[in-house]
């Protein structure tokens, strides 16, 4: 964003100058946003009115994190969240933080100011953070495997959606790295880029469940965004350490929203938890990089519940079940060996932190 030094410039001009900005980024299909917020996608059709000029404080105040859109509550107007509320989820996540000795997710290189933002600036991640720390079903304790995998598939999941550049992003190995879910595609890191997550994550799914081929990077954002206004995610257990590192993971979102692909009539959300488990593997160089990432999970059936096809209560009784790891058939520890285990995890994730990470 271009900042202008009050001493310098008048309010008529700074007006002047703020609405000829607004037209060209309208025209450019995006707007930036100053003061922590990203940019504004403007859907076609549509005008895109400067936050400098608005006379609301309930207007929608950005896209804030992973440019979700829907509506915090299912309130009836369909409207995005407005700056109002994201200003009270703040404040809300300031005051857990502190009430319960919470620490937020770490996401790592935001901080290059060489770094080329799709968005023209780092993202607010603030709404998805109060969300996760409060409906999460797992509470890691600080320096464990799970919570170190989590951060950095969180900072992986920011680099993707936000860097522009994908030779920038660092918590992959921009040579090696590769990803495919469910035995699909297998995307190098440019054409993971090119694509964008929502295309590789879909890519094993029938043509009339999703048509990657034709859906670009924009096309499956915009999709999705309206569905959710924060879409958490959570590891779940960690079965083994670096170099290849297996896990489960669960997502969640409160489906506030909209979902339909084009052509398709839109599915109104009623505010129903949406929520997809899965299995991964990821393979990390020594210096905790992402080289080699392979993701399962029921995508069929995620996209069949936010048609409104399944319902919620029907998706995933697999995972109701046992929401550990729906592949293995584990017999319960007696005290003796859990606690065994336990101390066997803990001694590995000091390794991992002390060759990755060089803590002692």
């Amino acid at each position: 964003p271009i900042f202008f030094p009050h001493n310098r410039i008048d309010k008529s001009s700074l007006k002047m100058n703020i609405t000829m900005r607004a037209l060209f980024f309208v025209a450019a299909g995006s707007f930036p946003l100053a003061e922590g917020f990203q940019s504004h996608s403007v859907p076609r059709g549509k005008a895109f009115v400067p936050t400098e000029l608005r006379s609301s404080v309930d207007d929608v105040p950005s896209t804030a994190q992973t440019h979700f859109q829907g509506p915090l509550t299912v309130n009836g107007s369909g409207k995005a969240l407005t700056k109002l509320e994201l200003d009270g989820a703040k404040e809300e996540l300031v005051s857990i933080l502190s009430e319960y000795g919470w620490k937020e997710p770490e996401r790592s290189f935001m901080d290059d100011p060489e770094t080329k933002w799709r968005f023209g600036g780092p993202p607010d991640y603030s709404l998805t953070n109060l969300l996760y720390l409060k409906e999460r079903s797992k509470i890691h304790p600080d320096g464990s495997l799970e919570q170190i995998v989590e951060n950095l598939v969180k900072t992986w999941e920011m680099e993707r959606s936000h860097k522009v550049d994908f030779n920038q992003h660092k918590s992959v190995d921009t040579e090696k790295f590769q990803i495919s879910a469910n035995g699909g595609k297998v995307f190098n890191n440019k054409e993971a880029n090119e694509v964008g997550n929502y295309n590789v994550l879909l890519n094993s799914c029938p043509v009339e469940t999703w048509d990657s081929a034709n859906i670009s990077w924009e096309d499956s954002h915009e999709i999705f965004h309206e569905s959710f206004v924060a879409f958490p995610w959570e590891v779940l257990e960690v079965f083994s350490g670096p170099p290849k590192v297996a896990f489960s993971w669960r997502h969640w979102g409160l489906f506030t929203g909209t979902f339909g692909q084009t052509g398709e009539d839109l599915n109104k959300g009623e505010g129903q938890l949406v929520e997809v488990y899965g299995f991964g593997t990821a393979v990390v160089n020594d210096a905790l990089q992402l080289v080699d990432v392979e993701i399962y999970y029921d995508a069929e059936q995620f996209i069949s519940v936010m048609r409104g096809e399944t319902s919620v209560e029907g998706a995933n009784s697999v995972w109701n079940k046992n929401p550990s790891c729906p592949f293995m058939n584990f017999k319960k520890d007696s005290v003796g060996s859990a606690e065994k285990k336990g101390g066997k995890r803990q001694k590995l994730a000091r390794k991992v932190k002390r060759i990755f990470l060089g803590s002692k």
